[in-house]
């Protein structure tokens, strides 16, 4: 953790400083930009006199919190007017962003952006103007010319262009940089702590339901909570199930959950909550490898290592699972090398893309239990004294603008495609969802997205009309092909 003060005569009243959680204080001479939650205090203080700031951070909220959603989501930020002054010199002021990106339930709410060492930064730097300082590059290169344009340089290095740390390498700055500002006091604290964030939480892998690996407990009134004899695993599920009760069908059986206690044979139940099905999918890829193989789980000698499959080479799926399905996979790889089930892999994915998802904004009437969604068909947007508000289309009731999320049955913010092809034709609704934006952003559907497809759509139409007489006596050219097409 590391305390920011703030300048004086930008600060509102009463604030000090800003307290910055970072895992990279050896780039510290490379920030260029501070940014913070929209629900930290100092942004609701920075608001208090600042309407555009206040509508910013009402938008960021109803863009969503969900880790998934920020990641996909356009990077926004707001200069506050506030200025942090740089830890280690006193003449050096930097910006204070109330951003999208930032979580107020991870670290303090708060981070300092370094530009060159980060992707996230160097694109919010970019498209706000800020200064990109190389702060580590490879080893071997000029530091005269190196230069950070588009793509951030996160790999090991030499320090540069940060004065007493320059030549050093990151990790030997990280200390320099921790032991230099815990050794300063700013009112009875130091400047600077070292603490460790977890992020990590317990997985909860029971589920009442019937489909799912069997958990293989078994329940004694005498022994307790007893593990099933491994001569009898894996516990299978039975072939009959009535779904005629509420609740688990498996413990609406009458016969498969009641079991004797395999140490005290007396008589025992089966727990009837079934694993997650990320436990099977979790590993299934090393399965599929050799599913034939009905003596062990993976055959050795084509799982993996210089004969086998594995690693996967490319993994595609929602940026949701690059924080679930593709950690309990990361954790599964480790735990069946040390089973002796893997012979090297350690990692299960070569590579990974997560896709964006189309989102459509909430809409909403009542509040409470009484609170109902409406679909964005319903409902009329415009704009009101610079404030967009929205109302029933029927009878002009006013309704909530909510958050900006994927589209649901649930939250009926989701768009009829027979509606889209009738207004605007197949070629349209194709091309808008292309177009829009690039395949790992999510794509807001908006009527005014769609109109601008349309217009688009329509003047290639027109030329081609136009065209199409001059090209009628046009005999097409013979194809060509050859090696150096291939």
């Amino acid at each position: 953790l590391i305390r920011w003060p703030l300048a004086a005569a930008t600060a509102p009243a009463g604030e000090r400083e800003l307290e910055v959680y970072t895992t990279r204080p050896d780039t510290i001479f490379g920030a260029s930009f501070m940014a913070i939650a929209a629900d930290h205090p100092l942004a609701k203080r920075a608001a208090e006199d600042n309407a555009e700031l206040a509508a910013f951070i009402k938008d960021v909220k109803r863009g969503g919190t969900a880790t998934a959603e920020i990641e996909t989501a356009e990077k926004k930020g707001f200069d506050t007017g506030i200025r942090v002054v740089h830890p280690f010199d006193e003449s050096w002021t930097l910006p204070v962003y109330v951003a999208n990106f930032v979580l107020m339930d991870y670290g303090t709410g708060a981070i300092f952006g370094c530009p060159s060492g980060d992707q996230r930064d160097l694109d919010f730097a970019n498209k706000y103007g800020l200064p990109v300082i190389p702060v580590v590059m490879p080893e071997g290169a000029d530091a005269r010319t190196f230069q950070i344009t588009e793509e951030a340089y996160t790999d090991d290095g030499v320090m540069i262009n940060s004065r007493f740390l320059d030549g050093m390498t990151p990790q030997a700055a990280f200390d320099e940089v921790a032991t230099r500002l815990s050794g300063i006091a700013i009112g009875n604290r130091p400047q600077a702590e070292r603490k460790v964030q977890f992020r990590l939480r317990d997985w909860l892998v029971s589920r009442q339901r019937c489909w799912g690996a069997p958990i293989p407990v078994i329940y004694c009134d005498d022994c307790g909570a007893v593990p099933e004899r491994a001569e009898n695993l894996p516990v299978e599920l039975p072939d009959h199930l009535s779904f005629d009760k509420p609740g688990n069908p498996l413990d609406n059986h009458p016969t498969w959950k009641h079991v004797d206690c395999p140490q005290c044979c007396k008589p025992a139940r089966r727990d009837t909550d079934t694993m997650d099905t990320f436990v099977d999918s979790s590993w299934y890829f090393a399965r599929f490898t050799d599913p034939w193989n009905e003596a062990a789980p993976t055959t050795l000698a084509v799982v993996d290592g210089k004969n086998g499959w594995l690693p996967v080479n490319q993994y595609i799926g929602g940026v949701e699972h690059a924080i679930l399905h593709l950690l309990y996979s990361r954790f599964f790889t480790r735990a069946m090398k040390a089973t002796g089930h893997l012979n090297v892999a350690e990692e299960p994915f070569d590579g990974l893309f997560t896709q964006g998802m189309v989102v459509h904004e909430t809409y909403r009437i009542g509040s409470g239990a009484n609170g109902q969604y409406v679909t964005p068909a319903e409902v009329r947007v415009d704009m009101i004294d610079g404030e967009r508000k929205a109302a029933l289309i029927s009878d002009g009731t006013p309704v909530e603008i909510g958050a900006i999320e994927k589209m649901s049955k649930s939250k009926k913010n989701v768009v009829d495609p027979d509606d889209i092809l009738a207004n605007y034709g197949a070629d349209t609704a194709r091309w808008f969802v292309l177009s829009d934006s690039p395949p790992d952003r999510d794509v807001i559907w908006t009527e005014a997205g769609v109109e601008g497809a349309h217009r688009f759509v329509q003047r290639v139409w027109r030329q081609v009309s136009e065209a199409a007489p001059a090209l009628a006596g046009v005999s097409p050219a013979q194809g060509v092909s050859g090696p150096a097409l291939e």
